[in-house]
């Protein structure tokens, strides 16, 4: 059987997701985006965010809404709703 984290590893441009609890999303492409800030470190990004370390990434398009967003993957889940971390 296959594992969400499977899937995540396996997912490309034109895969259909779910993302957080917004409902369907389609995959457009693989992006970089910043690492996750902790709320200490928040005025170190906010003072050169163009420094901070940078993740891999998906940019998705809800489809219930038309928004474009760049998403880490670890938020992004199946059918069911179910998210891998």
């Amino acid at each position: 059987m296959e594992t969400l984290k499977m899937k995540l590893l396996k997912m490309k441009p034109g895969d259909i997701v779910y993302w957080l609890d917004q409902g369907p999303a389609l995959i457009l492409a693989a992006c970089r985006i910043p690492a996750p800030c902790l709320e200490e470190d928040l005025g170190e990004f906010i003072a050169a965010p163009e420094e901070w370390p940078l993740d891999d990434g998906w940019k998705i398009k809800l489809l219930n809404t038309g928004e474009i967003l760049e998403v880490h993957p670890e938020t992004i889940g199946d059918d069911e709703g179910a998210t891998w971390n």
